[in-house]
């Protein structure tokens, strides 16, 4: 019992703390500090934050992508076995045909009058039956004189078909007047180089054999010296000759053409 009231008596004249403002402060501050030291569970470091970031990123990317379809081997062997139809070609065929009308009509049609076609091919199909064995034949022959050549080893240089243009412009009045004259035979400057071409290669190959001599010039001015555009005579003499030398290399050119076609295998279909 003394005891009993010595503690009472003891705890009775114990000084009380006393609560005040700047004490709750301190403890509040207190249990703060007490709180961060200890790592919560709910929280992430920012390491597991950077790892949580990727994971749902890639997520997302694997969601946008397509997805692999899965095919069974039947379905891989019907597709192997499969060959388009007929009618699938023809389709694809007249689909592009209208295509390429549409894009070069001109291929397909000349002209139109009233809206009424005339197609290419009738147009080439006349020309063909009218001047078919004509042109044909103009063909054959220069093929056989350029064979000819080539087995000489001659050749014409642009340079050469130029030069003899231009004489032919000097001697019909110039190159308005050549143009005027091609323009009536129906042909262009492009089939006069081409003629000429065969031409030159005629004289390179027979030229030699076509010599004129000056008692045969001196009997063509006498007989001809009014229709001779030159008045000296010196010019009168070279005319003379010019024109001599082509009339011997045009009767050689017959007699050496027919040579060479009846040595050439023509075949015409």
């Amino acid at each position: 019992m003394a005891r009993q009231t010595k503690k009472i008596a003891a705890t009775e004249t114990a000084p009380k703390k006393r609560i005040t403002k700047k004490n709750t402060v301190a403890a509040a501050a207190t249990n703060v500090v007490a709180k961060r030291g200890r790592p919560n569970k709910a929280e992430k470091t920012p390491v597991q934050q950077k790892t949580s970031y990727l994971q749902i990123t890639k997520s997302r990317l694997a969601a946008l992508s397509p997805k692999k379809v899965k095919f069974d081997k039947k379905t891989l062997e019907n597709v192997k076995r499969y060959r388009p139809s007929k009618v699938v070609y023809l389709g694809v065929l007249v689909i592009a045909l209208a295509l390429l009308i549409s894009y070069e009509k001109s291929w397909f049609v000349a002209a139109t009058v009233n809206g009424s076609p005339i197609s290419n091919y009738s147009l080439l199909d006349r020309m063909n039956k009218q001047y078919r064995s004509q042109t044909l034949n103009q063909m054959i022959n220069e093929k056989i004189i350029a064979d000819a050549a080539q087995k000489q080893h001659i050749s014409i240089t642009p340079a050469e078909v130029d030069a003899r243009i231009t004489e032919l412009e000097g001697n019909v009045g110039g190159p308005q007047m050549l143009d005027s004259l091609l323009s009536q035979q129906g042909q262009t400057r492009e089939d006069l180089r081409s003629q000429l071409e065969i031409l030159l290669m005629m004289e390179k190959m027979y030229a030699n054999e076509a010599s004129v001599s000056a008692a045969e010039v001196n009997q063509f001015i006498t007989t001809n010296k009014d229709q001779l555009t030159a008045t000296d005579s010196a010019g009168q003499i070279k005319e003379a000759t010019n024109i001599l030398k082509q009339q011997k290399l045009n009767q050689i050119y017959s007699q050496k053409f027919q040579e060479l076609k009846q040595q050439s295998q023509v075949q015409i279909f």
